[in-house]
């Protein structure tokens, strides 16, 4: 089977999975009430609250990124960050997951760091943004217990949660480890390899584990954790915002906890990569969270759920598009710059 016909075998399941999901989110929806829905919207706050999460959540994003790379190249400039998050979402926005190789690689070129470490700060970047969303979800269940257990009866949300929270915290763990026995784990690794592939393999892989590793090494400075820590919960509360004053949008009677529910919900869909920045997935649960546990009309519900994740995916697309362009960026360019690198560590500050 060629590379070529896998592609398209993928590209097509994916978006049949995207209209499955966007069916199941609106059927039963009566078209003339969703359409009144649209229009009676306000859009003053829908945009607001859609500029809030990217222009305002990116850039929050960007310094504490910032952090992350400190210990491979100190101050790398916020415009040089920022540029590079807002084509990766645009990448994201078009492929998904691919914004998270070229975002790395994008800043690695410009900077002059190692591409894998670059984008080991992304792996960082994930398992923080798990954790934060675990946390909020914990807080969702202290205050929405009986409304979270009612809308969904056959899932234990209580030990799913647990679970994830100790596998992360397991794989931090493990992390540091590494870090702080990095010599004897690079040992471990080269040794392993060696035993069991080709010497031109074995090299390149040790070589692999050490730059993905380096990503992690903001660990091994503690003066960090407080910015790190204040910049992720800025981050999350950006998007509560963002999500609030979508609501506002609708006239919908809810406060800043539930519009923390209702982000928690979204985040836990989009974690599964669809086209088009998970729609489908975001628009099902969405709908779902404000019908089954808030009583909302599936009409407004499915119109809310529609806006925000429109204005989101347009927002991230046009910001995206005006600073790939400014870059001076094509897609047969971006595409040679995120060619592998021949030596991992080159360009390590």
């Amino acid at each position: 089977m060629s590379i070529n016909f896998k592609k398209y075998v993928k590209t097509i399941f994916l978006l049949a999975l995207t209209f499955f999901f966007l069916y199941l989110a609106f059927r039963g929806n009566d078209f003339g009430k969703l359409y009144a829905e649209l229009k009676n919207a306000n859009y003053f706050y829908a945009i607001s609250g859609a500029l809030t999460g990217i222009v305002i959540g990116s850039y929050i994003r960007a310094l504490r990124w910032r952090y992350f790379l400190n210990p491979l190249k100190k101050n790398i400039p916020m415009y040089n960050l920022f540029s590079s998050i807002m084509v990766g979402y645009m990448m994201n926005s078009i492929i998904p997951r691919a914004g998270e190789i070229y975002r790395p690689v994008l800043l690695a070129n410009k900077e002059k760091i190692s591409r894998t470490s670059a984008f080991g700060t992304i792996l960082v970047e994930r398992v923080i943004d798990v954790l934060t969303m675990l946390v909020s979800f914990g807080i969702c269940l202290i205050y929405f217990r009986q409304k979270l257990s009612s809308a969904f009866p056959e899932y234990n949300l209580e030990a799913i949660s647990l679970y994830a929270f100790i596998i992360i915290i397991l794989f931090v763990i493990f992390i540091i480890l590494l870090l702080f026995n990095l010599e004897k784990s690079e040992a471990f690794i080269e040794k392993l390899t060696k035993n069991f592939l080709p010497e031109k393999y074995h090299k390149k892989i040790s070589e692999l584990f050490v730059s993905l590793i380096n990503g992690f090494l903001f660990i091994r400075y503690p003066k960090y954790y407080i910015q790190i820590f204040l910049l992720s919960a800025l981050l999350w509360i950006s998007y509560v915002v963002s999500t609030y004053l979508t609501t506002l949008a609708f006239n919908l009677d809810l406060s800043l906890l539930d519009a923390n529910l209702i982000l928690t919900m979204i985040t836990f869909a989009v974690t599964i990569p669809l086209p088009a920045n998970s729609a489908g997935i975001y628009h099902l649960f969405c709908t779902a969270t404000l019908v089954s546990i808030y009583g909302i009309s599936s009409e407004t519900a499915f119109g809310f759920a529609t806006v925000s994740h429109l204005l989101g995916l347009l927002g991230l697309i046009i910001i995206g598009a005006y600073f790939f362009l400014k870059e001076n960026l094509n897609i047969k360019k971006a595409k040679e710059l995120s060619a592998p690198e021949t030596n991992p560590e080159s360009g390590n500050g």
